[in-house]
């Protein structure tokens, strides 16, 4: 029996690596039993130096509202950190002082 992440790949992009690269974490599209999933997995390098996936991951099927919930989550995730750095730029100072006072 075949399990879903073992599919080939029709879309695969690294989005994080290890220091010492021996796991990599990637984004990737494959088909089972007929419907398209998208999946955030880690992959492994095997004996024989070639990048297999683990069973360690997340897959659902992609549509267009699993897609439009991914991107939107991705871009208010991206707005706070913004908005975070420009306030600790702003008012880094006054955090520190509130923070780490006695």
């Amino acid at each position: 029996m075949v399990d879903i992440w073992q599919e080939p790949e029709v879309y695969s992009r690294i989005i994080h690596e290890n220091e010492d690269g021996l796991e990599q974490v990637r984004l990737t599209i494959n088909t089972f039993r007929e419907v398209e999933y998208i999946h955030l997995r880690k992959y492994y390098l095997d004996f024989n130096e070639e990048w297999k996936p683990s069973s360690k991951g997340i897959a659902m099927p992609l549509n267009l509202s699993n897609s439009y919930e991914l991107f939107a989550a991705l871009v208010e995730i991206l707005s706070l950190a913004e908005s975070k750095d420009m306030i600790m730029k702003h008012f880094g100072k006054i955090f520190n002082e509130v923070y780490n006072s006695s």
